[in-house]
């Protein structure tokens, strides 16, 4: 690994790129570059890199990457047109009533324009690439996330414009894209969105960002003196509950082993509490000066194993 720092207008991408694209094709390896903001993405695909095709001598192509929410979902497509339409004909069916429906006709006009336009191949369905602004309340209804997308179950699959754009990606040398989403790709294992790490070299640049975005991917964040107090509470309440009102049969005989086993609960975090006390100050609010806390980062990333055992064991009687 190399770090290398230098003033703006320096010329640190053509430098990089001058010096990693033939060694990524040398290794057969492609070559990743990642950016913390789209302005400069924006630079190096439009910009930096046309320049070095054209006038380095270098024979290479690039592309950009994209997120799922860069791009049309179809499906939500679709539905959205459904729902037009059947708002629209019940809007004519009880017209001489006097009945209105408030039917969209702006949302509904884009989405048809945008339909027609992804089948005369004048769209490809990149946010970035319509003609003009795109509201952002408009977008999120005609996108979609990794928790929504239904992958190779969806009907528009075959069709779909993201998964378009990645079997794109995986024919070019240079794929130029964000932290978040070499770090999201990471986390999914390697090799989900972008190519395989063992097949890739990266270079990030605007590289002082790094470290922020990957604890914002990979960091893990629990309350356990507040988990605790509300464990306590949840088992004294319904301990009173049932002395009360008991319940019968299996549900009774369930209900009854909840306090017990959310007061064994409260004893794991406190115990983890405890552990995580004597290796930083981990308390809430600021210091005697006014500063926030500092959060603890393990060297290396690496948890210390006893609270792995702890951490394993909290998770075993939250999961019972």
């Amino acid at each position: 690994m190399v770090a290398v720092e230098a003033g703006t207008g320096t010329g640190k991408t053509v430098a990089y790129s001058l010096a990693a694209i033939p060694a990524a094709k040398a290794a057969g390896k492609r070559l990743v570059i990642a950016t913390a903001t789209v302005a400069l993405q924006e630079q190096i695909v439009l910009k930096d890199l046309p320049d070095i095709a054209r006038n380095a001598g270098l024979s290479f192509t690039y592309a950009l990457a994209k997120g799922r929410g860069r791009y049309l979902c179809l499906s939500k497509l679709d539905a959205l047109l459904q729902e037009g339409q059947a708002q629209s004909a019940t809007a004519q069916l009880f017209e001489d009533e006097g009945f209105a429906i408030d039917v969209d006709e702006a949302s509904l006009k884009l989405f048809n324009s945008m339909i027609e336009k992804l089948a005369g191949n004048r769209w490809d369905g990149d946010r970035d690439s319509w003609s003009e602004a795109l509201d952002d309340k408009d977008w999120a209804r005609l996108t979609t996330d990794h928790s929504q997308c239904t992958n190779r179950h969806c009907p528009n699959f075959q069709q779909c414009v993201f998964f378009k754009a990645r079997e794109g990606m995986g024919k070019v040398d240079v794929i130029v894209t964000n932290h978040d989403m070499v770090l999201a790709d990471l986390a999914l294992g390697g090799g989900a969105v972008l190519p395989d790490p063992r097949d890739t070299l990266y270079v990030f640049d605007e590289g002082h960002h790094l470290p922020d975005k990957a604890i914002g991917h990979f960091a893990h964040y629990t309350r356990l003196r507040s988990t605790a107090d509300w464990l306590e509470q949840t088992a004294r309440n319904l301990t009173k509950l049932l002395a009360q009102h008991p319940l019968p049969g299996d549900l009774g005989r369930l209900v009854e082993q909840v306090p017990e086993l959310a007061r064994e609960l409260k004893s794991q975090q406190q115990f983890m509490f405890g552990a995580c006390e004597q290796v930083a100050d981990f308390h809430g609010g600021e210091d005697m000066e006014g500063r926030d806390r500092p959060r603890h980062r393990f060297e290396g990333g690496v948890v210390p194993e006893h609270l792995r055992e702890m951490g394993l064991e909290l998770k075993r009687v939250s999961a019972a």
